[in-house]
């Protein structure tokens, strides 16, 4: 069997989500956000600040499974 290799905790709010809500590898999470992966793990170390698209962050929204944009940290790192 395949050992999970993730992380099991983060200092960024995002990826702590993504830990949590989903069984999702960062390479998957960001190809179904269609996000390229390289962005997303800059987003989650405070290297650049995350700027989605309407439909991304739809996607970003149903995978962490959010009901409401108040869940969703202001900054992703």
């Amino acid at each position: 069997m395949k050992k999970d290799r993730r992380p099991q905790e983060s200092d960024s709010p995002i990826e702590e989500l993504r830990i949590q809500r989903t069984d999702l590898s960062q390479a998957e999470f960001a190809v179904k956000c269609g996000i390229p992966l390289r962005t997303y793990q800059r987003w989650v170390s405070g290297q650049t600040e995350a700027k989605l698209t309407p439909p991304q962050w739809k996607t970003l929204m149903q995978l962490l499974k959010v009901e409401s944009a108040a869940e969703i940290p202001d900054d992703f790192a």
